[in-house]
């Protein structure tokens, strides 16, 4: 036995019991810290990938009977349109064959669906909430109700599967508010205002679900309720703080400049440099608010 390891003998011998007792909680201490760390640096392990592909996955390709809206059973298969739009938030890869994606896949996949999820707070978490009706506190979604209560079985399904994740694996940053004055102030009256040789937003988009864009009942201004409908309507179609997520701006923008590949208007914005893009852009941002209008 070597003269310093001697020493570390006596000195641990000769240490008061309650310093003794200290020094071993701070061992196990740092034992387990070290053992939940390493369990949340290590997700997903394979058999969170093999959970995820059974439990979450595999309703992303459940036929819901067709793809157009007309019923409870009536609605495309997830995967029909959250493969293809790959400017969303919820962008899939397309899977390798019928019977759906490989591992490898499934992996990059849990990566995106983990931008849906809360797992401090499961039940606010969007995959729960977009498919659910709103009826009973779901949020508008244009593929469809799936889940008309809380006590549908693949809901209560998907909330398990978000409950047993680490708590701190998927925490959303907060949102922005999207300022209301603002859009009546000055996103009201881009619908209203056309480039030179094409349609104003408001000829397509003036009633109905995609009613964002009105014309005003009387006269050239708005009224509240017309501006809080439209406010509401196009609420469904940003991502709050991330423009580029935001379908209200990638529909109208030129596919060569970053924008949706489909779009039955015009294409009102050649590329993201435009200063109206921007301006929208900085608003769904939460950058601008209140009357002032930069353009």
């Amino acid at each position: 036995m070597t003269a310093a390891k001697r020493h570390r003998l006596l000195h641990w011998a000769w240490m008061p019991p309650v310093l003794k007792g200290l020094g071993g909680a701070l061992v196990l201490c740092l034992a387990l810290s070290t053992s939940v760390d390493a369990q949340t640096s290590a997700f997903p392990t394979e058999s969170d990938v093999e959970t995820y592909r059974d439990t979450i996955e595999s309703v992303f390709m459940t036929d819901r009977g067709g793809t157009t809206s007309g019923g409870e059973q009536s609605y495309a298969a997830c995967v029909m349109c959250h493969t293809w739009q790959t400017s969303v938030r919820f962008s899939l890869e397309t899977p390798e064959s019928e019977a759906g994606w490989t591992t490898e896949q499934s992996r990059r996949n849990l990566d995106v669906v983990g931008q849906l999820v809360n797992t401090a707070n499961p039940e606010s978490s969007r995959l729960l909430l977009k498919p659910l009706s709103p009826d009973t506190g779901g949020l508008p979604h244009t593929g469809g109700t799936f889940w008309q209560s809380t006590d549908d079985p693949e809901y209560g399904a998907f909330l398990q599967w978000i409950q047993r994740l680490p708590r701190d694996q998927f925490i959303p940053e907060p949102e922005p508010e999207i300022d209301f004055e603002f859009f009546r102030s000055c996103v009201q009256t881009v619908f209203a205002n056309p480039r030179e040789g094409q349609l104003r937003c408001s000829n397509c988009h003036s009633s109905g679900l995609i009613g964002f864009a009105p014309t005003p009942g009387r006269g050239d201004e708005w009224s509240d309720e017309e501006a809080q409908r439209a406010y509401q309507l196009i609420s469904r179609i940003i991502t709050p703080g991330n423009p580029e997520q935001s379908r209200f701006l990638l529909k109208p923008l030129h596919p060569d400049g970053g924008g949706a590949y489909t779009h039955n208007g015009p294409r009102r914005w050649q590329s993201r440099d435009d200063p109206e893009w921007q301006m929208l852009a900085g608003w769904v941002r939460g950058e601008f608010t209140g009357a002032s209008c930069p353009l």
